[in-house]
Protein backbone atom coordinates (compact mmCIF):
# COMPACT_ATOMS: atom_id res chain seq x y z
CA UNK A 1 0.00 0.00 0.00
CA UNK A 2 1.36 3.42 -0.98
CA UNK A 3 2.00 5.78 1.89
CA UNK A 4 0.28 9.12 1.48
CA UNK A 5 1.48 12.60 2.28
CA UNK A 6 -0.22 15.57 3.92
CA UNK A 7 1.41 18.99 4.00
CA UNK A 8 -0.40 22.03 5.35
CA UNK A 9 0.35 25.73 5.35
CA UNK A 10 2.08 26.09 8.71
CA UNK A 11 5.23 27.58 10.15
CA UNK A 12 6.90 24.16 10.24
CA UNK A 13 7.15 24.39 6.43
CA UNK A 14 8.70 27.87 6.31
CA UNK A 15 12.34 26.83 6.65
CA UNK A 16 11.94 24.18 3.95
CA UNK A 17 10.32 26.72 1.62
CA UNK A 18 13.11 29.23 2.24
CA UNK A 19 15.72 26.50 1.72
CA UNK A 20 14.17 25.67 -1.67
CA UNK A 21 14.12 29.35 -2.66
CA UNK A 22 17.79 29.69 -1.67
CA UNK A 23 18.69 26.50 -3.57
CA UNK A 24 17.30 28.14 -6.70
CA UNK A 25 19.90 30.89 -6.33
CA UNK A 26 17.73 33.65 -4.86
CA UNK A 27 18.82 36.14 -2.22
CA UNK A 28 16.11 36.50 0.41
CA UNK A 29 15.25 39.69 2.28
CA UNK A 30 12.55 40.92 4.65
CA UNK A 31 10.90 44.29 4.02
CA UNK A 32 8.72 45.69 6.83
CA UNK A 33 5.46 47.41 5.97
CA UNK A 34 5.02 51.05 6.95
CA UNK A 35 3.11 50.02 10.09
CA UNK A 36 6.08 47.80 11.09
CA UNK A 37 3.67 45.10 12.31
CA UNK A 38 3.84 43.06 9.11
CA UNK A 39 6.50 42.37 6.55
CA UNK A 40 7.04 40.67 3.21
CA UNK A 41 9.67 38.19 2.15
CA UNK A 42 11.48 39.21 -1.03
CA UNK A 43 13.50 36.90 -3.27
CA UNK A 44 15.80 38.48 -5.84
CA UNK A 45 17.87 36.85 -8.56
CA UNK A 46 19.15 38.91 -11.45
CA UNK A 47 16.28 41.02 -12.75
CA UNK A 48 13.61 38.81 -11.15
CA UNK A 49 11.90 39.95 -7.93
CA UNK A 50 9.22 38.13 -5.98
CA UNK A 51 7.42 39.27 -2.81
CA UNK A 52 5.18 37.21 -0.55
CA UNK A 53 3.66 37.61 2.87
CA UNK A 54 5.29 34.38 4.04
CA UNK A 55 7.84 31.86 2.70
CA UNK A 56 5.16 29.60 1.21
CA UNK A 57 3.65 32.42 -0.80
CA UNK A 58 7.12 33.44 -1.92
CA UNK A 59 7.87 29.91 -3.13
CA UNK A 60 4.45 29.75 -4.81
CA UNK A 61 5.09 32.93 -6.75
CA UNK A 62 8.47 31.68 -7.90
CA UNK A 63 6.78 28.43 -8.98
CA UNK A 64 4.22 30.41 -11.00
CA UNK A 65 7.03 32.26 -12.76
CA UNK A 66 8.97 29.02 -13.39
CA UNK A 67 5.88 27.54 -15.04
CA UNK A 68 4.84 30.57 -17.07
CA UNK A 69 7.84 32.88 -17.50
CA UNK A 70 8.01 36.65 -17.56
CA UNK A 71 4.68 36.89 -19.38
CA UNK A 72 2.89 35.10 -16.54
CA UNK A 73 -0.18 37.34 -16.86
CA UNK A 74 -0.83 35.99 -20.36
CA UNK A 75 -1.35 32.54 -18.85
CA UNK A 76 -4.40 33.41 -16.76
CA UNK A 77 -7.09 30.76 -17.19
CA UNK A 78 -10.32 31.98 -18.73
CA UNK A 79 -12.39 30.22 -16.11
CA UNK A 80 -12.52 31.58 -12.57
CA UNK A 81 -11.35 28.46 -10.74
CA UNK A 82 -11.10 30.28 -7.40
CA UNK A 83 -14.76 31.35 -7.58
CA UNK A 84 -15.84 27.89 -8.75
CA UNK A 85 -14.22 26.21 -5.75
CA UNK A 86 -15.73 28.70 -3.30
CA UNK A 87 -19.16 28.39 -4.93
CA UNK A 88 -19.03 24.62 -4.51
CA UNK A 89 -17.96 24.95 -0.88
CA UNK A 90 -20.48 27.64 0.06
CA UNK A 91 -23.64 27.18 -2.01
CA UNK A 92 -26.46 29.63 -1.30
CA UNK A 93 -29.18 27.00 -1.65
CA UNK A 94 -29.93 23.58 -3.12
CA UNK A 95 -30.96 25.40 -6.30
CA UNK A 96 -27.26 26.05 -6.92
CA UNK A 97 -26.86 22.29 -7.36
CA UNK A 98 -30.05 22.04 -9.42
CA UNK A 99 -28.35 24.23 -12.02
CA UNK A 100 -25.51 21.72 -12.45
CA UNK A 101 -25.62 19.20 -15.27
CA UNK A 102 -25.87 15.58 -14.25
CA UNK A 103 -22.19 15.10 -15.10
CA UNK A 104 -21.12 18.17 -13.09
CA UNK A 105 -23.19 17.09 -10.09
CA UNK A 106 -21.79 13.55 -10.26
CA UNK A 107 -18.27 15.01 -10.35
CA UNK A 108 -19.08 17.16 -7.32
CA UNK A 109 -20.21 14.06 -5.42
CA UNK A 110 -17.07 12.14 -6.44
CA UNK A 111 -14.86 15.05 -5.37
CA UNK A 112 -16.54 15.40 -1.98
CA UNK A 113 -16.33 11.65 -1.38
CA UNK A 114 -12.57 11.99 -1.75
CA UNK A 115 -12.52 15.04 0.55
CA UNK A 116 -14.62 13.35 3.25
CA UNK A 117 -12.61 10.13 3.11
CA UNK A 118 -9.08 11.51 2.77
CA UNK A 119 -9.21 14.75 4.74
CA UNK A 120 -12.06 14.40 7.21
CA UNK A 121 -12.04 10.61 7.66
CA UNK A 122 -15.85 10.71 7.71
CA UNK A 123 -18.48 8.54 6.09
CA UNK A 124 -20.07 9.97 2.97
CA UNK A 125 -23.65 9.09 1.92
CA UNK A 126 -24.19 6.82 -1.06
CA UNK A 127 -25.79 8.58 -4.04
CA UNK A 128 -26.95 11.77 -2.28
CA UNK A 129 -29.68 13.84 -3.89
CA UNK A 130 -28.96 17.45 -4.73
CA UNK A 131 -30.84 18.57 -1.62
CA UNK A 132 -28.94 16.07 0.56
CA UNK A 133 -25.68 17.26 -0.94
CA UNK A 134 -26.55 20.88 -0.16
CA UNK A 135 -27.58 19.98 3.41
CA UNK A 136 -24.35 18.04 3.93
CA UNK A 137 -22.06 20.80 2.66
CA UNK A 138 -24.07 23.57 4.29
CA UNK A 139 -24.03 21.87 7.70
CA UNK A 140 -20.38 20.85 7.40
CA UNK A 141 -19.07 24.37 6.89
CA UNK A 142 -21.23 25.71 9.75
CA UNK A 143 -19.74 23.29 12.30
Amino acid sequence: MEKGCKIADAMNTYNLALSIVKSKGYKIFVLPHANEENFDFWAIKGTRQFAGGDPLRLLGLISIWENTGDDWQKHMPEEDIYDQILSRAFPDSAEDFDQLTKEDFNQLVIDYKIFFHEILDKKFPEDPTRQEMFDLIDSFYKE
